[in-house]
């Protein structure tokens, strides 16, 4: 919850006396939510019957569902390897040389001195074979081939957008995928859109046009009214002199019909109440610009319920602290807020809760 106090700022409306108040049923008297002993008596006249209690506002449906994570990059087809060289052809031996001629003898001379034999031949050199042929270069491996989506890795020097848990750079930012400058991608909630305010700031911001409801949590008021004395007289409009507080919303303000105005059971005798009840009308919400607003058309606003006449109880209001300026979008994306020390209320808690963009309202 955020916490918002104010000083000075006063809101003058309904301080000098008291507010038409809303009818939970339309009937004389409106719901009560008692506490303490003992039913109210009634003097006088008839005594009104209890209004039927209301049922508590429409309860809003979760936003869209998160974002699913991009395709991972499939890794390229691996590299083949390369053709295996064959082996040269194998050279065949050199061809062996023959044996030289065998000499042969002169023939023995015939007369006169005996010829002696010639010098024997020699044998021819022998042929030597020929070089053995030496086997092919084997061939090279092909490449391994590289995972698909290569490049360098996404973040700030490399991605305008931002980056998924695997790596990838979203360049087209989504509410379901937003950032900004290689940052994180981050999911944003119900109800908001991812916002660019300048250049690479891309972050999670409050659609203007989505729908809310309000919740009146609790109010805690002063222990004397504006003005000063009691709340009630001695015995009470409505049980005895402490106040029975309800929270009121409408839009426009002072405008009270069932369709422009929503209120909480009464809590009667406290000054502390705890209510948790929507107070938008049903059926109706609120949108996150008009919410926003500089100048807000609506207000909600804390009483104590009073009669405007003796017999005709739960149809005015004594204005404790009557609240019209604008909700932070902080307060929406927190879905809540605490208002303290305002005019006659220590403090009044606040929730919003987003609702289904299709649901129309001013």
């Amino acid at each position: 919850m955020v916490a918002v106090s104010f000083g000075c700022s006063v809101d003058e409306s309904g301080l000098a006396g008291t507010s038409e108040k809303l009818q939970r049923d339309g009937g004389a008297t409106g719901g009560f939510a008692t506490t303490g002993s003992g039913g109210n008596i009634g003097s006088g006249g008839n005594i009104g019957t209890g209004g039927t209690t209301a049922t508590g506002g429409v309860t809003g449906s979760g936003g869209v569902e998160a974002g699913t994570g991009g395709v991972p990059a499939t890794g390229g087809a691996p590299g083949t390897g390369g053709v295996i060289g064959t082996g040269g052809a194998a050279s065949t031996g050199g061809t062996p040389g023959t044996g030289g001629m065998t000499s042969t003898g002169g023939a023995p001379g015939t007369g006169g001195m005996i010829n002696t034999g010639g010098a024997p031949g020699t044998g021819g050199m022998p042929g030597t074979g020929g070089a053995t042929a030496t086997g092919g270069m084997s061939g090279l491996g092909g490449m391994p081939g590289t995972g698909g989506g290569g490049g360098m890795k996404c973040g700030p020097g490399t991605c305008s957008g931002c980056c998924t848990s695997d790596g990838q750079c979203v360049r087209t930012v989504t509410a379901k995928q937003c950032g900004s400058a290689g940052g994180a991608c981050t999911a944003c909630g119900p109800c908001e859109i991812c916002s660019s305010s300048g250049f690479n700031t891309n972050s999670c911001a409050i659609d203007p046009n989505s729908q809310w409801t309000i919740v009146a949590v609790s109010a805690q008021v002063t222990m004397t009214p504006p003005g000063g004395g009691t709340w009630d007289p001695p015995h009470g409009d409505e049980g005895g002199s402490a106040p029975d507080l309800f929270c009121e919303y409408e839009n426009p303000a002072n405008d009270v019909s069932a369709t422009t105005a929503g209120v909480t059971d009464t809590v009667v005798d406290v000054f502390t109440a705890n209510w948790d009840q929507t107070i938008t009308p049903v059926g109706v919400t609120v949108s996150a610009s008009a919410l926003m607003a500089s100048k807000p058309a609506w207000r909600i606003w804390v009483g104590d319920e009073d009669c405007s006449s003796p017999n005709n109880c739960g149809t005015a209001g004594q204005v404790a602290c009557s609240y019209q300026q604008p909700i932070s979008a902080a307060s929406l994306m927190s879905g809540g807020m605490t208002i303290s020390n305002y005019q006659s209320c220590v403090a009044l808690q606040l929730s919003f809760v987003c609702q289904a963009p299709s649901v129309a309202a001013p």
